[in-house]
């Protein structure tokens, strides 16, 4: 399969099934790849795509996105 065999973000293991079709998406590093499950991918995408989360480096998704200041 592959050198991490669950997701980094939610720790939801990866299985035979999963490597055969399309839902987890995978991101490269130098340490190899890291596949990233697709409600994790779906909730971060934002964060994956800007390179502001980075699964194959190591980076985790933090808990919680603090909430923006209201106006006055």
């Amino acid at each position: 399969m592959d050198t991490i065999p669950s997701c980094p973000l939610c720790s939801r293991p990866r299985t035979a099934a999963d490597v055969r079709g399309l839902a987890w998406s995978s991101h490269h590093g130098p340490a190899g790849t890291v596949y990233v499950c697709g409600p994790c991918t779906r909730t971060h995408l934002v964060d994956l795509e800007c390179g502001l989360l980075d699964p194959a480096r190591g980076g985790v998704a933090p808990d919680a996105a603090a909430p923006l200041p209201h106006a006055a």
